[in-house]
C-alpha cells in the first residue's frame, strides 16, 4: 500500500498580520504529521490583504512614487520574534532578508507598467515565499521538521502567461523528486502557494485564489507515489447559506459537492475552491476536501458524483455587484471572442438575443463585475459605441445538481420572494443553477427569503 500524504492549505484569512491563527494551524500540522507516516505538505497563502499592498506598492513604482516594502516585510519580522525561537532566530530572520532584498530589487526594474515576470516576483517573493519560509521556522520552533522546496528547483512548472499561469503537469513531474525526496526523509514541506516558474526560469502566478490550485496540482503530481489528499483549510464550515446574511434561521452543513456544483457556488458569490483548482481535480478525479480549521469533522468532500440521496437545493449565495450589457447581437461576438479568448474572462454569461419591436436585434450579457466593466467601458464602446449598461445589481443563485429533475424549485423559489423587483430570472436548472437578478441593495432580503424555503424546495420531486 503507498503511504498516505496529505497537502494542507491554509489562507492568508487564517494567517494573519498579527499570527492568530499560527496556533490553529500548527495544530492541524501536527494532526496530520501524527495520522500519517509522511508529511504533510503544507501550502500557506500570504496574510491578507499583503497581496493587495503589494500590487498598490507596485503601480506606484510604475508611476515613478516608488514607496518602500519595509512595511510588508516588518509584518514578516513581528510574526518571526513572536513565533521563531532560538536556535532558529537568526537564520529566520536572514531568509527574511533575502526575500526582502529579492522584492526590492524587482520593484526597481519596473518601467512603466506593473506586470508580467516582474509583478510575479513582486508577489510571490514578497508574499507566499516569505510566508512558507516564515511558517518553516516557526514549525522547526515546533519540534516539527520542516523544509522549503528550493526556489531554485520549483517543483511547479507553468506556461508564461506570467500573472495567470496555468501548470504543466508533465513537465513539473520531471521535477517531483524535490517533493518526493524530503517527504521519504521524514520532513514536512513548507510550500508557497500561487508561486510558479516557467520551463526556463521567470515568475509566475496561478491567478487570484492560486493557492487552491498549488495544493491540488501538487496532490495530483504526488498521486502516484503516495495516496495523496488535498485539505483547503477555511475559517468556517460550507453551509448551505451564509449565516450572517440569513441571521435567525438555520444553516445545513454541505457534506459532499460535485466539481460542478462546487464550481457554480464559488463562481456565483461563495468562494469555496478557484475554479481552475476545480478543473485540475476534475482532470485527474482527485478529490477536495474543504475543513473548517476549528472543525475539522465538519469538512466537504467535492468530488465526481455524489450520493442521489442528499437535497435538491445544496446551497443558496448571493453576489453584489454585478451588472448587465447590452449591444447590438451582430457585434456581440467579436466582444464575446475577445473576453473568453483573449481575457481568459469566465464570470459573465450570455442572455441571449431578442429583436426589438423596431427590427433591431439586440443581445446582454450578465457581468459578476461590475468594476471591470466600469474600468472598460471606453474599450468596450470600441466594440459597439451604442452599447447601455445597467449597474447596480446582484444575483442570488439556487445550486444543486438534482435540481434538473426536479420540476417546481423556480417557482417554489420565486413565490418565496415578496415586495421584490426581480430584474431577470436565468432559470437553467440543467446547468445545476437557478439564477434571479435583482437590485444590489436586495440581495441579502432574497437570499434570506428563499432559504426561509429551503425545506420546501428540498421536498419537490
Amino acid at each position: 500500500m503507498k503511504a498516505k500524504v496529505s497537502v494542507a492549505k491554509f489562507g492568508g484569512s487564517l494567517l494573519d498580520v498579527e499570527g492568530k491563527g499560527i496556533s490553529k494551524i500548527l495544530r492541524r500540522v501536527i494532526e496530520l504529521r501524527t495520522a500519517n507516516a509522511l508529511g504533510p505538505v503544507v501550502v500557506f497563502s500570504a496574510p491578507t490583504g499583503c497581496t493587495d499592498q503589494l500590487i498598490r506598492i507596485g503601480e506606484s513604482c510604475a508611476q515613478s512614487n516608488g514607496v518602500s516594502v519595509k512595511a510588508i516585510f516588518q509584518i514578516y519580522e513581528n510574526l518571526i520574534d513572536r513565533y521563531v525561537k532560538s536556535p532558529f532566530l537568526e537564520q529566520a530572520k536572514s531568509e527574511l532578508a533575502f526575500y526582502e532584498a529579492q522584492t526590492e530589487e524587482a520593484l526597481g526594474r519596473i518601467n512603466k507598467r506593473f506586470s508580467g515576470s516582474i509583478k510575479a516576483k513582486v508577489l510571490t517573493y514578497g508574499g507566499e515565499l516569505a510566508t512558507a519560509s516564515l511558517m518553516s521556522y516557526v514549525m522547526r520552533s515546533h519540534g516539527i521538521e520542516a523544509i522549503c522546496p528550493s526556489i531554485g528547483y520549483w517543483p511547479i512548472v507553468t506556461d508564461d502567461d506570467f500573472e495567470d499561469a496555468t501548470p504543466d503537469y508533465n513537465l513539473s513531474l520531471k521535477r517531483v523528486e524535490a517533493l518526493i525526496r524530503p517527504l521519504q526523509e521524514g520532513k514536512v514541506l513548507s510550500m508557497a502557494g500561487f508561486y510558479g516558474v516557467t520551463a526556463d526560469g521567470l515568475e509566475t502566478v496561478l491567478g487570484r485564489g492560486g493557492s487552491d490550485l498549488t495544493a491540488i496540482f501538487v496532490s495530483c503530481l504526488l498521486k502516484d507515489a503516495f495516496e495523496a489528499e488535498a485539505l483547503l483549510y477555511k475559517d468556517v464550515p460550507v453551509q448551505s447559506a451564509d449565516p450572517k446574511v440569513v441571521k435567525g434561521q438555520t444553516t445545513e452543513h454541505v457534506p459532499t459537492l460535485t466539481y460542478n456544483e462546487a464550481h457554480k457556488a464559488s463562481l456565483m458569490g461563495m468562494k469555496i475552491v478557484q475554479s481552475p483548482a476545480i478543473a485540475m481535480a476534475r482532470h485527474f478525479l482527485r478529490p477536495i476536501y474543504v475543513v473548517p480549521i476549528d472543525e475539522p469533522a465538519m469538512n466537504t468532500v467535492i468530488r465526481e458524483e455524489t450520493s442521489r440521496s442528499g437535497p435538491i437545493v445544496k446551497c443558496l449565495t448571493g453576489k453584489a455587484g454585478c451588472a448587465i450589457l447590452t449591444m447590438h447581437d451582430e457585434k456581440s461576438r467579436s466582444l464575446e471572442d475577445s473576453l473568453r479568448i483573449w481575457e481568459k474572462r469566465n464570470d459573465f454569461m450570455d442572455l441571449g438575443a431578442e429583436t426589438l419591436e423596431t427590427g433591431e436585434r439586440i443581445r446582454d450579457f450578465l457581468f459578476l463585475d461590475s468594476d471591470f466593466l466600469k474600468k472598460n467601458e471606453e474599450k468596450l464602446k470600441g466594440f459597439d459605441e451604442e452599447l447601455k449598461i445597467e449597474y447596480g445589481l446582484g444575483v442570488v443563485t439556487l445550486i444543486g445538481d438534482k435540481m434538473k429533475n426536479s420540476p417546481g424549485v423556480a417557482s417554489t423559489a420565486i413565490g418565496s420572494i415578496q415586495g421584490i423587483n426581480i430584474k431577470r430570472g436565468i432559470f437553467a436548472p440543467h446547468t445545476s443553477q437557478i439564477i434571479i437578478v435583482v437590485e444590489d441593495k436586495n440581495v441579502k432580503a432574497t437570499v434570506a427569503s428563499i432559504h426561509q424555503n429551503m425545506a420546501g424546495l428540498n421536498k419537490l420531486n
